[in-house]
C-alpha cells in the first residue's frame, strides 16, 4: 500500500525530446520507451500518469503529437469505444497521429481454421489472458470496423503502419506477435494509424 502511495507522490521526469514533441502510450505495461510519456493504470516506476487511458484531462486539447496504443482499445466496451476514441482525437494536435493496434477478428478467424477450428487456440487474444482484472476484451475488430470508428471520430488518412519500421513504431509489443501453426507464421494484429 505504501509503494502504491508513494508511486503516486513521486512521479518520474517526463521526457523531453529535442523539438518538444508530446508522444503519449497509452496502456504501456511494463514498457518504457523513452520518447514517450506512459499511461496505465499499472503502479510501476516507469509509469508518468497512473490513470485510466480512457480519460486524458491531464492533457488539454490539441496539445499531443502522438497516441500510441497496442491492444488496448479492445478492453472498452463496443459501446463505449467512440467515446474512448474521441478523448484520443480531442488531445490531438491536428495533423496528429492515433497509432493503434488491435486484434484482428479476421485474422483470428483464419488462425481458427488453420489450427482445426480448436477455438481454445483464439480464446486469448480474442478474450484477453483474463490472469489479472483488467486483462479482458469487450469488442473485436477488423479492418472495415476500426476504419468506420476512425472515421466517425473524426479521423482522416487511415492507413496501415508496420511494426519496427521506426524508431516510434519500435517498440516489444503485440503489434508484431504471431503464432506459428505447423511450422508458419501468422500475425495476430491489425495496425492501423490516423491522422486528427
Amino acid at each position: 500500500m505504501w509503494s502504491k502511495i508513494k508511486r503516486r507522490l513521486i512521479k518520474p521526469p517526463l521526457p523531453k525530446l529535442e523539438d518538444g514533441e508530446v508522444n503519449l502510450h497509452l496502456g504501456c505495461g511494463h514498457i518504457n520507451h523513452p520518447k514517450f510519456i506512459n499511461i496505465d493504470l499499472l503502479v510501476a516506476p516507469h509509469i508518468h500518469y497512473v490513470r485510466p487511458i480512457d480519460d486524458l484531462s491531464v492533457f488539454k486539447n490539441k496539445s499531443v503529437n502522438l497516441v500510441y496504443a497496442c491492444h488496448c482499445l479492445e478492453h472498452f466496451s463496443h459501446v463505449k469505444t467512440p467515446r474512448v476514441l474521441a478523448e484520443w482525437f480531442r488531445v490531438l494536435k491536428n495533423d496528429g497521429i492515433l497509432r493503434l493496434s488491435v486484434p484482428d477478428f479476421d485474422l483470428l478467424l483464419d488462425i481458427y481454421k488453420v489450427a482445426g477450428n480448436n477455438i481454445n487456440v483464439v480464446l486469448p487474444p480474442l478474450f484477453g489472458g483474463q490472469e489479472y482484472k483488467l486483462n479482458f476484451h469487450m469488442t473485436a475488430f477488423n479492418h472495415s470496423s476500426l476504419e468506420e470508428l476512425l472515421k466517425e471520430a473524426g479521423f482522416r488518412n487511415i492507413q496501415k503502419w508496420e511494426p519496427k519500421s521506426s524508431e516510434l513504431t519500435s517498440i516489444d509489443d503485440f503489434s508484431d506477435y504471431v503464432f506459428e501453426i505447423r511450422g508458419k507464421k501468422y500475425p495476430v494484429s491489425l495496425n492501423l494509424e490516423a491522422t486528427k
